[in-house]
């Protein structure tokens, strides 16, 4: 595996996040971007469940770009609560979509927690990506997005002991998707996937290869 520290811009802002891509010097790579989870909770692009989902892909042949939101590291601007950070993911999106070896018509789109929101509430992010990846989105995230008019393939990924799969509303509400998304709950797992990062990963993955690979 070999990782990249980059920077890119979005909107006049400087952001910084790492390509990873397999070490064999691969062509036509499939890529996938990976949104962290909040920023005022200690999220970042080295979560663990970034971190795993990012090395799982490249095992399985794909180029990814995990990054960190504005405020976070060394990104520049200031947490604006979800409002704007669909900026960067877009911004990660172009600059993966330009690097050498990658695909860039099989793009796809991972974001966990915070990151699953962001994603959810971008009709602009959805244009782009070939299929996306929910990991412990918000109930709330669910019920507003724009993506249940959206035809690419969707995963939601949750674990049993997470309080969106004590909801009722869940199952009925990903039936009011124009396309429903695939869903896994995976038991023994949390909201932060604690011991439960090589399962998670495992699926994610799956979901991306048979969807852009």
């Amino acid at each position: 595996m070999r990782q990249s520290a980059v920077m890119f811009k979005a909107n006049g802002l400087n952001f910084e996040g790492i390509v990873a891509t397999p070490g064999d010097g691969a062509s036509s790579l499939p890529g996938v971007v990976i949104c962290h989870p909040h920023p005022l909770h200690g999220g970042n692009m080295d979560n663990n469940v970034v971190l795993s989902v990012a090395f799982a892909l490249v095992e399985q042949g794909f180029a990814t770009l995990r990054f960190n939101f504005r405020g976070v590291g060394n990104s520049q601007g200031q947490h604006t609560k979800g409002e704007l950070e669909h900026q960067e993911a877009l911004g990660a999106l172009e600059m993966l979509k330009a690097w050498p070896g990658v695909n860039g018509r099989r793009l796809g789109l991972a974001g966990y927690s915070f990151g699953s929101g962001v994603i959810l509430g971008s009709a602009a992010l959805h244009k782009k990506a070939g299929a996306i990846a929910l990991i412990s989105p918000s109930l709330r995230a669910l019920e507003n997005t724009p993506l249940k008019a959206s035809k690419q393939p969707k995963l939601v990924i949750t674990g049993d002991r997470d309080r969106l799969v004590q909801s009722p509303e869940l199952h009925p509400l990903l039936e009011s998707f124009s396309h429903p998304p695939i869903c896994q709950i995976v038991a023994g797992a949390d909201h932060y996937w604690g011991g439960q990062e090589e399962q998670l990963s495992r699926q994610v993955t799956q979901f991306f290869l048979e969807h852009l690979k």
